[in-house]
């Protein structure tokens, strides 16, 4: 009998172990970031020294079920490829592998939360696109920003680009704490803009704004502030955009003038100073040439090497004073000491203006010069 109640014993041991080494915890802490359409689940495991290997399967309202993670040892699934579809719901089974026992966990999501209730762990949103704001006048501002679905076009599906289209947002104006209502369609202009009234009294003025595309949120997770004084919104450029072109054109309306002035003209009009100047100058070239008597008396008949020609008499070397030489030293002329060396291409070669008288009629005589 005690052989018998020990065995017995023994059996409720070892069933016992079989028992406690077969459970597997499952996945906890499972959550899931679905944010600006890349949607990521993340999960922690409580006996880690246990190895476990996980697998990921999803369900669909509509589309059926896939597997997207398999026997792996990480600690999260990225599910984004598969969950582009806005008008879905998504179930996902996150389950835990030690050798042939296993453990579950559930986590579910949806973009659109006015269809789908019951899959509500998860609200997926988009950040709102950068926000201008500007002063209007003393009482508006100006709300700008580039329509969500030319941002996040790449990861909506073309099937459903359409819904896409008409984007609905609210801004608050912290002044007042006022709710105003717009709709931008994406067939407009990229940029989606709103008047808001404000109080011109305040030195800054902050909204609040957020939206819904195809009932998915975009939240701008901060104030949008302007800290610009109404009328005093910094430096207007106006006037410099108009007098900017207008220089431009006057300049290249000069040049194209001179131009025009050098073609026809053949050159261009010399200031008056300058014109003095260079009348100046060639009345004294004429002077010198028509008052310089030595001319005469230094040009030297061909072939008169010995001679010197002086008053229109020929003298010899010896004869003079010898001012002919000092007179053609001071008019810079070279002169040789012996004349015997000189040749007929050895004497300066001046012009000679010799006086001319022409009867133009009986009675009409006119006095020209010719060299």
């Amino acid at each position: 009998m005690v052989g018998i109640g020990i065995a017995h014993i023994s059996l409720i041991f070892v069933l016992s172990q079989r028992h406690v080494d077969s459970y597997v915890p499952p996945p906890v802490n499972v959550s899931l970031i679905c944010h600006n359409f890349h949607n990521v689940i993340y999960w922690n495991y409580s006996e880690p020294s246990l190895q476990p290997q996980f697998n990921v399967e999803m369900t669909r309202k509509y589309s059926g079920a896939a597997l997207i993670c398999s026997h792996t040892s990480l600690y999260h699934c990225d599910v984004s490829s598969f969950t582009k579809v806005i008008e879905e719901g998504y179930r996902f089974i996150l389950t835990a592998i030690v050798g042939q026992n296993t453990n579950s966990s559930e986590i579910s999501f949806t973009y659109d939360d006015t269809v789908y209730t019951d899959l509500m762990d998860v609200q997926c949103s988009l950040d709102f696109p950068p926000v201008n704001i500007s002063v209007v006048s003393g009482q508006m501002i100006k709300v700008q920003f580039i329509h969500p679905f030319h941002i996040y076009k790449h990861a909506i599906i073309e099937d459903e680009w359409q819904d896409h289209m008409e984007f609905d947002y609210m801004v608050v104006a912290e002044d007042h704490l006022k709710e105003y209502s717009f709709t931008c369609s994406c067939e407009q202009p990229h940029v989606c803009e709103a008047e808001i009234p404000v109080d011109g009294e305040m030195d800054k003025h902050c909204i609040k704004i957020k939206g819904k595309m195809n009932n998915v949120h975009v939240l701008a997770h901060q104030n949008i502030c302007i800290d610009e004084k109404h009328g005093d919104s910094g430096p207007s450029y106006t006037a410099l955009y108009i007098v900017i072109p207008v220089v431009a054109m006057v300049v290249i309306a000069f040049i194209v003038w001179l131009i025009y002035r050098k073609l026809t003209s053949g050159s261009f009009p010399q200031p008056k100073m300058l014109a003095s100047v260079l009348s100046h100058m060639s009345s004294d070239e004429t002077l010198t040439v028509i008052s310089t008597p030595q001319e005469e008396v230094l040009r030297l008949p061909i072939g008169l090497k010995d001679q010197e020609w002086s008053g229109g008499e020929v003298m010899l070397p010896n004869e003079g004073s010898g001012s002919s030489l000092e007179v053609t030293r001071g008019l810079g002329l070279e002169v040789k000491s012996d004349f015997s060396e000189l040749s007929d291409y050895d004497c300066p070669h001046r012009p000679v203006i010799i006086p001319v008288i022409e009867e133009m009629s009986p009675g009409d005589n006119v006095t020209g010069y010719k060299i």
